[in-house]
């Protein structure tokens, strides 16, 4: 079985070889990340889960698992992290 016949709701990474990916503030801390990580690269810190950068291969393999979307190649990592400040902050002024 492929990553892509795994991936639930949507089209593989782009970056699968990148080797370089982040969990973001949108972590929910369920876990399910580090079960999943076959390089042991993923372990729970305070209030999320972080990558170990020196280990994780960038198989991707925790990707598609992630219920949350929160693991995202590094080039991405700082637009997403914007994104989710911009939604805090509008659900905070209630405004669209």
């Amino acid at each position: 079985m492929t990553l892509a016949e795994r991936r639930p709701g949507g089209p593989p990474p782009k970056e699968v070889s990148s080797g370089r990916y982040m969990i973001t503030d949108d972590c929910t801390s369920c876990g399910v990340c580090e079960y999943m990580c076959p390089q042991d690269a993923i372990k729970e810190a305070p209030n999320r889960f972080v990558i170990r950068r020196h280990l994780c291969d960038g198989c991707a393999e925790c990707v598609p698992y992630c219920p949350v979307r929160a693991i995202v190649p590094a080039a991405e990592f700082a637009a997403r992290q914007q994104e989710t400040r911009t939604a805090q902050l509008r659900r905070i002024l209630k405004r669209d």
